[in-house]
């Protein structure tokens, strides 16, 4: 499995949700004048607007790129592996480490299109990345887990 799309998908991404039924035309052209002055990716766009669940886009987007969508609930994360990169950058690329090996460093991404971010990844850990799609509330949940610097409160009961 290539770790990015090599070319540019051949269908557009509004053009899935319409047909299946996720947005209208109308609700799509809304959103395309919005980006036009606003600017932004067209999928966050459709979220803000209530158009389209983050679920739905990631759906959407996998089978436009055909890339595996791994929901992150579902899914051992390898702890050692989310620390392999620093939190600041995780957080700035939306993405999490999720396991490597030898060779190959897995991860879930939210934007499967940044080529930037993925060539970054591979220059800081010297592995191929092997890509996965992911919300990105699940990877800011999984960041939130795994670099939060509390420790779970207990309730302390008295005998009696």
């Amino acid at each position: 499995m290539d770790t990015v799309p090599r070319e540019k998908p051949k269908r557009r991404l509004g053009e899935l949700l319409i047909e299946d039924g996720l947005l209208t035309q109308e609700n799509l052209e809304e959103a395309l004048c919005y980006q036009k002055k606003e600017g932004g990716l067209i999928g966050q766009i459709l979220i803000q607007l209530g158009y389209l669940s983050e679920e739905d886009l990631v759906s959407a987007l996998c089978r436009q790129l055909g890339m595996p969508y791994l929901p992150l609930v579902n899914y051992a994360v390898n702890m050692e592996a989310v620390h392999l990169l620093t939190e600041e950058f995780c957080r700035h690329a939306v993405l999490v480490v999720i396991d490597y090996d030898e060779t190959r460093v897995f991860v879930a991404v939210s934007d499967p299109l940044n080529a930037t971010v993925i060539e970054d990844l591979r220059q800081r850990l010297k592995l191929k990345p092997q890509v996965f799609v992911s919300t990105a509330s699940e990877i800011l949940n999984m960041l939130d887990l795994a670099y939060s610097k509390q420790t779970p409160k207990v309730e302390k009961r008295k005998a009696g």
